[in-house]
C-alpha cells in the first residue's frame, strides 16, 4: 500500500482555520465576546471573509479549548465558567499540579530553561498591562509543571481543563490591586525545583491555588451579584 494522501487544499484550510481561530480567540479574552454570547457560523464567516467550512474548522479547535461551546439546543456560544465549574477545574489542578511537583525528582535542564522562559515572560507581559498574553505565559508555566507526569494523556486533559479557565484569568489579572506580586511566587517556585526542593514546591503552589482560585470566585461573584439582585 502507498502512503496516505494529504491534499494541498486540506492543508490550507486548516492552517485559514487556526488563524481564524487565532482572531476569535483574542476577541474573545480581551472581552469584545462577552461570556455567554450567541454566535452563527455563517455571520462570523461572512464577517471574517472565510467558507463555512473554515470557519468550522476554527469553531471546532475554540470548543477543544473550551473557549466555544455548542448547545443542542441553544446552539453556539461563548463558554460562561459556573462558580461549579471553577471550583471543579481547580480540583483537577490541584491532583495534576501537586502530584506533578512530586514526580519531579531532578528536573531536566532543558525544562528548568522553559520554565524561566515562562517567568520572565510573564513578568514582561504584566509590566506591560499585557493580561492576555500574561495568562498565555502564566498557563504555560503550570503547564510545565504537568510534563513532570510524562504522560501525555494527562497532558490533553489538563490543557483543555485550562482553556476553560483562561478568560476569568484574564478578567482576575486585569483587577488585580497589584498584578506584578504574582510574578515572584513563578520564579520562587522555579527556584525551589531547580533546587529539587520538591515538599516546599509543592506548598508555595497549594498556597498560591487557593489563592487564584478565591480570587477568581471572588470576582466572578461580583459579576453575578447585580443579576441576582436583578431578579429578587
Amino acid at each position: 500500500m502507498g502512503e496516505p494522501v494529504v491534499e494541498r487544499a486540506q492543508i490550507d484550510r486548516i492552517s485559514v482555520a487556526d488563524q481564524v481561530a487565532t482572531v476569535v480567540r483574542q476577541q474573545i479574552l480581551t472581552g469584545e465576546l462577552r461570556p455567554g454570547t450567541s454566535l452563527q457560523e455563517l455571520q462570523l464567516a461572512s464577517s471574517l471573509g472565510v467558507s463555512r467550512n473554515t470557519m468550522r474548522e476554527a469553531v471546532r479547535i475554540l470548543c477543544l479549548e473550551g473557549l466555544l461551546r455548542r448547545n443542542l439546543h441553544r446552539g453556539l456560544a461563548v463558554a460562561q465558567l459556573s462558580l461549579k465549574d471553577v471550583h471543579e477545574i481547580y480540583q483537577v489542578r490541584r491532583m495534576l499540579e501537586l502530584s506533578a511537583v512530586a514526580a519531579a525528582g531532578k528536573p531536566d535542564p532543558a525544562r528548568l530553561t522553559e520554565l524561566k522562559a515562562a517567568v520572565d515572560d510573564y513578568e514582561e507581559a504584566i509590566r506591560a498591562g499585557d493580561f492576555v498574553r500574561a495568562v498565555t505565559a502564566d498557563l504555560h508555566f503550570h503547564a510545565m509543571l504537568i510534563r513532570f507526569h510524562k504522560n501525555k494523556r494527562l497532558e490533553a486533559f489538563y490543557q483543555k481543563a485550562m482553556g476553560e479557565l483562561r478568560m476569568g484569568m484574564v478578567l482576575v489579572d486585569r483587577v488585580h490591586d497589584d498584578p506584578t506580586g504574582l510574578v515572584p511566587i513563578h520564579r520562587e517556585m522555579y527556584e525551589l525545583l531547580s533546587a529539587g526542593r520538591l515538599k516546599e514546591c509543592a506548598v508555595l503552589l497549594a498556597g498560591h491555588l487557593e489563592d487564584s482560585e478565591t480570587r477568581l470566585v471572588r470576582v466572578m461573584e461580583t459579576k453575578l451579584s447585580p443579576r441576582k439582585a436583578r431578579v429578587t
